[in-house]
């Protein structure tokens, strides 16, 4: 803990420096104002102005998001945030986010839920760059608001609206590894509401990792055991969907919106396997939502939601395929928004939600069977403005678990602007998270690593959190610091641990503490190139459950050629770094002694991760009649991981893209 003391130590300082240092007046057109006026919806599940929101919460606009030129959410995430690294677990995404993994952060696509997981992460192919209003990031736990799977954060994605009569865009881009990404969207919006399409394909062909350098297993005893140089295909696919959306202004005080979405994947492992079997997915979601006006200063919303996940099978030379997972959500609730007394502001809401489950891996036999979960909620959480400068917010639900029963959870922080450029944040929240029903029911025969058994625990408790958290924010004419910091202390958390040589169950393993802290800053050094940076440090405890890499940092500039005028072509210079780590894990040893035989014992051995960064360089450029051209190359120095496991880099190496996009607004 001595080197977290001392990390904090140095932010504190940092942020003296620069109040000592600057001396600017704030201009409240400067791109940061811009930003934190912002409304926002996910830390107060209100619309409130980011300026004014009392919870940690991280906006990435449309305009971020364009100019990543990312083909999937999954990148651009890894690339934009400095807290987040995604890892290969089977072939599938695995995020880690400030220290938490996909169970502990909950993503919603317009505040809603989205079904269907592979190793406790959504699938991040379904989300529409294209179609991606802005990024709503909630750091630290929401369980108060949302319930079982926030407590980690909530990463919420709300999707475009119409903003006038008639908008139209289109893009096209094209890249290495045959990597193609198209979107579509138009949209009008009129006196009776308004009226979107969104619809994008994305295709990219498998590539193989070839191993340089064998694994290296170093066991306590300071034997080092070195596996076979491997060849790892990274799976390709190919990609298609659609979102309509539409809003409808019934009279002045009642307004309904309803988004549908529908996905396809067609997955291709690579190599024989590849050709031979593929995996498909199939999305379907919707949902509406009706807004009543009471009053001039209170509203109610009552909201339903409906999402299907399937995958499947599909034997491509017999075209046949055969279901093998079907996750099935829906979600009915109402949330009542009033102002008090002009400046105080009361939220309460009431939700209902059901879960089912149809996986082979609920039968030893692999012949499939479904579960279910369902769980009630009351919640509540009021804004008191005690004064003009703090805000004190209050926070409390109850929920009802089918499998556990009632978990109440609560939240109490504050808020407090010093001036019109420094705010503090900081508080308490508790949390709990729910078993899954695979962490539940699972029995299942992994037939690779040798083979053995996972099976579920039905005895398992929920786990139960204490989440503190403090963060400053610092506006300037220029510049823009973020400093924040959170620690949670979680009970009885749930690990899948061996319980013999060939079996694995899901248990309470007890204790973890987590601690993350960053710090952000936005430049502008004129109006022609901005800087942006972050750095992130996670430390967990016990560490030899930790597969977090300890410090990561991002670094973005942007240079505008602006003497060119109407036609100025931006240069964009970015990369990440993830900093080494290791990993424990164990494995039977069989010794052969004179005198006592044969004897087969455990033992400990780490896995040692190099550091390593992936830089990106890229130029956007305005054309005639609304189009932009774009060209980049990925993995700028060429890096290439020297062996392939769980936790080491899936890039191919250096890549390219050109793009074209369009836009008639």
């Amino acid at each position: 803990m001595e080197m977290v003391k001392k990390l904090i130590s140095l932010h504190l300082l940092f942020i003296i420096h620069i109040l000592w240092s600057q001396n600017e007046k704030l201009s409240e057109n400067s791109d940061q104002y811009k930003d934190i006026e912002q409304v926002v919806v996910t830390a107060t599940r209100t619309e409130r102005k980011l300026k004014d929101v009392p919870i940690t919460t991280q906006v990435i606009t449309s305009e971020t998001v364009e100019k990543s030129k990312m083909a999937n959410f999954r990148d651009f995430m890894e690339q934009e945030l400095a807290g987040v690294e995604f890892t290969n677990n089977g072939g599938h995404a695995n995020i880690n986010f400030m220290g938490f993994g996909g169970k502990y952060v909950l993503f919603l696509i317009d505040g809603e839920r989205m079904a269907g997981e592979t190793f406790d992460n959504i699938d991040y192919n379904r989300i529409d760059m294209n179609n991606i209003e802005r990024v709503e990031i909630v750091k630290g736990a929401s369980s108060s608001l949302y319930g079982s799977n926030a407590i980690g954060g909530v990463i919420n994605i709300i999707t475009k609206k119409p903003k006038k009569p008639l908008q139209i865009s289109a893009s096209a881009l094209y890249g290495s590894n045959n990597d193609q990404n198209y979107n579509l969207t138009f949209g009008t919006k009129q006196k009776w509401g308004s009226a979107g399409f969104s619809a994008f394909y994305k295709s990219r062909n498998p590539y193989l990792l070839t191993d340089t350098e064998a694994l290296k297993q170093e066991y306590i005893n300071g034997n080092i055991v070195e596996q076979k140089l491997n060849n790892s295909y990274i799976a390709g696919y190919t990609d298609y969907g659609f979102s309509p959306n539409v809003s409808i202004k019934i009279t002045a005080k009642i307004r309904t919106e309803v988004n549908s979405g529908f996905y396809y994947q067609e997955r291709n492992t690579g190599g024989l396997d590849g050709f031979k079997v593929r995996d498909q997915f199939h999305n379907f979601r919707t949902g509406m939502k009706t807004t009543f006006q009471l009053r001039e200063n209170s509203d109610l919303v009552v909201s339903g939601s409906y999402d299907e996940y399937q995958k499947f099978d599909f034997y491509k030379l017999l075209n046949q395929k055969d279901k093998n997972y079907e996750n099935k959500i829906w979600r009915v609730g109402s949330i009542y928004d009033v102002q008090l007394f002009g400046k105080h502001s009361l939220v309460a809401g009431a939700e209902a939600f059901s879960e089912d489950l149809l996986t082979f891996m609920f039968v030893s036999d692999g012949s499939g069977a479904k579960r279910d979960a369902q769980n009630y909620s009351l919640f509540t959480q009021q804004e008191w403005k005690l004064t003009d400068a703090f805000t004190l917010v209050t926070g409390a639900r109850y929920d009802y678990h089918s499998q556990f029963k009632g978990h109440p959870t609560f939240r109490l922080s504050g808020m407090y602007k010093v001036n019109k450029n420094m705010t503090f944040r900081g508080g308490y929240s508790g949390g709990f998270r729910a078993p899954t029903l695979k962490e539940l029911y699972t029995d299942w025969f992994h037939p690779y690593g040798g083979g053995f058994q996972i099976v579920g625990n039905t005895n398992m408790k929920a786990e139960k959190s204490n989440n503190f958290n403090i963060s400053s924010d610092l506006n300037f004419k220029k510049l823009n610091i973020t400093v924040m910091a959170q620690y949670s202390k979680i009970q009885d958390k749930i690990n899948a641990n061996w319980a013999s040589s060939d079996t694995v169950q899901y248990i309470n393993v007890g204790k973890t503490d987590v601690f993350s802290s960053e710090i952000s800053l936005s430049y502008r050094l004129r109006k022609s190139l901005l800087l942006k940076g972050a750095y992130t440090y996670v430390y967990e405890n016990p560490q030899k459950r930790s597969v977090t890499r300890p410090h990561t940092a991002t670094l973005r500039a942007d240079y505008t050629l602006d003497f060119i005028k109407k036609y100025a072509p931006t240069i964009s210079f970015s990369g990440k770094y993830f900093s080494s780590m290791n990993t424990f894990a164990t494995a039977d040893i069989t010794d052969v002694d004179n005198t006592i035989g044969i004897d087969t014992h455990t033992e400990e051995y780490k896995i040692y991760y190099e550091p390593y960064s992936i830089w990106r360089l890229q130029l956007s450029a305005p054309l005639f009649f609304n189009f932009t051209a774009n060209a980049g190359i990925n993995n700028l120095f060429d890096y290439k991981t020297k062996f392939s496991s769980f936790y080491s880099s899936i890039s191919p190496g250096r890549t390219y893209y050109i793009g074209l996009n369009w836009n008639l607004n």
